[in-house]
C-alpha cells in the first residue's frame, strides 16, 4: 500500500512578496523560509484573489473567486455550505487540524477541519463591515499614526503572544501525528497573525536589524511625485489610508520597515521550529511543506501602506511549496498563479474529483517543471472593500496586468519592462489590443460589476445590522 502524502501548511498575514532573503532581498533575516525555499520551489508570480485577509482566505480555502463564494468584507462570514480543501481531505481519510488564524468569521470555525488546537482572533469572529459603500469615504490617512509610532517593545507584542501560542500547540499537534499509525496521513494548517502592522516587535528581534541601513521605498524615476501616479481607480485608497507624502518623516518610514523586516524575521524563526520538529520527529520523508500568506503589505512603495491595492507588493504573495525529495529543489517559477489553484493542487495529489467546476489549476505540473510560463493563463483577483466605492478586478497574465474599475480609467503595466509599475500604458495605442484581450479576460466568468455592485451593498448593510446589534447585546 502506498503511503499517504502529509500536509503542513503555514499562512502568516501580510507577508510582502519581496521580503524573502531567497529572494535577494537586501537586509531581511529569513534563514529558515531560505531553507524551505532551497529544498523546494518558489513561486514568484503568486497572487491573492483578494488583497484583503477574510476573503482572500476564503478564495484559499474553497478554491473560489470572491464572486462565487460571495464573502467581499473583512467582516463577512463564509458559507459553511461550501466545501474547502479540508473537506476533500477528510472525505480521503485524512485528519485534518487548524492552528491559530484562519479569519473565520461567525459560529463556524472549522470549515472543513475536524479538530482546532487554537482558537482564532475572538474579536475577529462577530460579523461586521468597515464602512457603507452608500456613504462619502471617510479621510482617515490611518496608516499614518501607525508608521508615526512604530518602534520597539519590553515585552511582547499582543501578535507575538498569540502566535507564541499557535506555535506550541502546532508543535504537540505534530508529536500527536508522529505517535499515530504511519498509514492515517494528516494534514496541520497554521495561522500566524505576523507579520501585520501595527509595525511593533520586542526588542530581541528589533536588535536584529541594528546598524543595518534600512532600504526606503522607491521613487518614481522621472523624479515624480506619488500623488501624480496613483490610478483615479485608487484615490479612494489613498484617502482613506494615506501616503507617506501625506506627513510621514522618513525616520518614522524607516523605523516602520526595520520593525516589520524584524517581524518577518519572527515568523522565520516560528516556521523554522515547525520544520525543524517535523524532521526530528520523522515526519518530513512524507510531509509537503507549503509557506504563503493572505495578501501583501506595501511598506510605502508608491506611498502606499498595508494592503487594498492591486499594485504588486499588496496582492501578491510568497509561496514556496517543498515536496520530499523534490527533483527541482531551489528553483524558481515566475508563472502567474493564485490561491485558488491551492484546491486542484490538493486534489491532484490525492487523486479526487470535485463536486464543480474551479477557477485554478493544479500545481504539480509547474513543480515538475517550473520553467513552464502559462502564458495563456489568466490570474483573477477582486476588491470591494475598504477605501473604495467601485467594484474593482485585476488580470495578470502572461507580462501584462490590468485593473478594471467602473467609472474609472482602467490600468495597464508590462511588469516584464516594468516590474515596478511606474508607467501605465492604457492610453497607449500600441497596448489596445492587448488591453481589450485582458478585459475580455475580466469578464470570462461571469464577472458583472453592474450586477454585483447592488449584491454587496446590500451585503454590507446586513453586516452592519448585525454589529450595531451585537454592540448593544
Amino acid at each position: 500500500m502506498t503511503e499517504k502524502t502529509n500536509f503542513l501548511v503555514i499562512m502568516s498575514d501580510q507577508h510582502s512578496p519581496e521580503a524573502i532573503g531567497a529572494l535577494r532581498h537586501p537586509v531581511v533575516k529569513t534563514p529558515a523560509l531560505d531553507a524551505l525555499a532551497a529544498s523546494g520551489v518558489s513561486f514568484t508570480s503568486a497572487y491573492c484573489a483578494y488583497p484583503m485577509c477574510t476573503p482572500a482566505r476564503a478564495s484559499f480555502m474553497t478554491g473560489l473567486l470572491t464572486p462565487q463564494h460571495g464573502v467581499w468584507d473583512l467582516g463577512s462570514p463564509l458559507s459553511s455550505g461550501l466545501p474547502t480543501w479540508a473537506h476533500a481531505l477528510r472525505a480521503a481519510g485524512y485528519r485534518t487540524t487548524i492552528s491559530g488564524r484562519m479569519h473565520f468569521i461567525g459560529p463556524d470555525q472549522m470549515h472543513g477541519f475536524e479538530r482546532r488546537v487554537c482558537p482564532g482572533v475572538t474579536a475577529e469572529r462577530k460579523p461586521f463591515t468597515e464602512g457603507e459603500w452608500g456613504q462619502p469615504l471617510s479621510r482617515e490617512r490611518k496608516m499614518l499614526q501607525s508608521i508615526a509610532d512604530a518602534g520597539p517593545t519590553d515585552e511582547r507584542t499582543r501578535g507575538e503572544i498569540y502566535d507564541d501560542g499557535v506555535l506550541e500547540a502546532s508543535l504537540q499537534e505534530l508529536r500527536r501525528f508522529a505517535g499515530s499509525p504511519s498509514d492515517h496521513p494528516w494534514t496541520l494548517m497554521v495561522g500566524f497573525i505576523l507579520p501585520h502592522f501595527p509595525f511593533a516587535i520586542s526588542r530581541r528581534h528589533h536588535d536584529l536589524y541594528e546598524g543595518l541601513d534600512m532600504p526606503m521605498p522607491r521613487t518614481p524615476p522621472d523624479g515624480g511625485s506619488f500623488e501624480e501616479r496613483v490610478p483615479e481607480q485608487m484615490a479612494g485608497n489613498r484617502r482613506r489610508l494615506g501616503l507617506t507624502s501625506d506627513g510621514a518623516a522618513d525616520e518614522d518610514v524607516r523605523m516602520a520597515r526595520r520593525c516589520y523586516y524584524a517581524m518577518v524575521t519572527r515568523v522565520d524563526e516560528m516556521v523554522g521550529r515547525l520544520t525543524s520538529e517535523l524532521q526530528r520527529l520523522g515526519l518530513a520523508r512524507n510531509t509537503w511543506v507549503v509557506y504563503l500568506s493572505d495578501h501583501g503589505e506595501s511598506l510605502g512603495e508608491h506611498g502606499f501602506w498595508s494592503k487594498g491595492t492591486f499594485w504588486e507588493e499588496s496582492v501578491r504573495v510568497p509561496l514556496i511549496v517543498a515536496r520530499p525529495g523534490e527533483r527541482n529543489a531551489g528553483a524558481h517559477c515566475a508563472a502567474p498563479v493564485s490561491q485558488v489553484d491551492w484546491l486542484p493542487t490538493v486534489l491532484d495529489v490525492i487523486g479526487q474529483e470535485w463536486c464543480e467546476p474551479m477557477p485554478g489549476r493544479s500545481l504539480v505540473p509547474l513543480l515538475d517543471d517550473p520553467g513552464q510560463t502559462w502564458a495563456d493563463r489568466a490570474v483573477l483577483s477582486d476588491y470591494a472593500c475598504q477605501g473604495t466605492r467601485a467594484l474593482m478586478r485585476m488580470v495578470r497574465k502572461g507580462k501584462y496586468k490590468a485593473c478594471f474599475a467602473p467609472g474609472f480609467p482602467p490600468t495597464l503595466f508590462d511588469l516584464e519592462a516594468d516590474p515596478h509599475e511606474w508607467n501605465d500604458l492604457y492610453r497607449s495605442r500600441d497596448h489596445r489590443a492587448v488591453l481589450a484581450e485582458l478585459e475580455r479576460d475580466a469578464s470570462a466568468d461571469g464577472w458583472d460589476p453592474v450586477r454585483l455592485k447592488p449584491e454587496i451593498e446590500t451585503l454590507k448593510r446586513r453586516l452592519n445590522r448585525i454589529a450595531a446589534a451585537e454592540r448593544k447585546g
